[in-house]
């Protein structure tokens, strides 16, 4: 009987081992193609690491849950829980939150040994990405904000400078502010490694009325 359990146990073990390398590289290669089709418009810095981190999290938790629909039943509940009353600061803690539940259905199960394995398996994945600055995004991804005075048409203004300091450049928001009287353009820009911030700034001051010009890391492709 002892025997048959662990020809079982380490057929499970090689079997899972496969899936969760195979399943990583997948996930890492869909996270590079992520980052490439987001390289100028920017992206969330914590997104590619959720998309190298579930894939393997998943997949163990389809092996350990086959073939036992009350274990199922069981995980929908917490993922429900977890869902609706926690508050994740972004999407790499609700990976790891995931991955502790998954840590509990293997134990509970009866895969102690595994649960082990599994574990330092994703510690080491996660300690890999974290030495390597896996989906960081660059500095020079910056938001920037451009006040204008209502009286002065803003349109097409400053493409030539932007032209000339950045790769790319999108204008993502126009409003009003100070009741009306001004107008403040943020941009999503891509500067050059050869540009100088404070001589683009300088120059677009020149431009705006020597008014407020601002420029902040770019963490996300849109600008709140």
């Amino acid at each position: 009987m002892f025997d048959n359990l662990n020809t079982q146990f380490d057929s499970l073990v090689v079997i899972a081992l496969v899936v969760m390398i195979s399943s990583v590289l997948l996930g890492i290669a869909l996270a590079y193609f992520y980052m490439f089709i987001k390289r100028e418009d920017g992206y969330v810095s914590d997104f590619p690491w959720t998309m190298a981190i579930m894939p393997p999290v998943v997949a163990v938790l389809i092996i350990m849950l086959a073939n036992n629909l009350a274990a199922g039943i069981a995980v929908g509940g917490l993922f429900a829980l977890t869902r609706f009353r926690s508050n994740q600061r972004n999407t790499e803690d609700i990976a790891y939150v995931l991955l502790t539940v998954v840590i509990g259905v293997i134990a509970g199960t009866g895969y102690v040994a595994f649960a082990f394995i599994f574990t330092l398996f994703m510690m080491a994945v996660i300690l890999v990405l974290y030495f390597l600055r896996f989906g960081k995004t660059s500095e020079k991804n910056l938001a920037l904000r451009i006040v204008v005075p209502e009286s002065l048409n803003y349109e097409n203004l400053f493409d030539d400078l932007l032209k000339k300091y950045c790769l790319s450049y999108a204008i993502n928001r126009v409003r009003t502010i100070d009741f009306g009287t001004l107008f403040e353009l943020t941009y999503h820009i891509v500067i050059k490694k050869s540009t100088k911030q404070k001589e683009m700034v300088d120059e677009l001051r020149q431009r705006n009325g020597n008014l407020t010009i601002t420029l902040t890391v770019q963490r996300f492709n849109q600008v709140d």
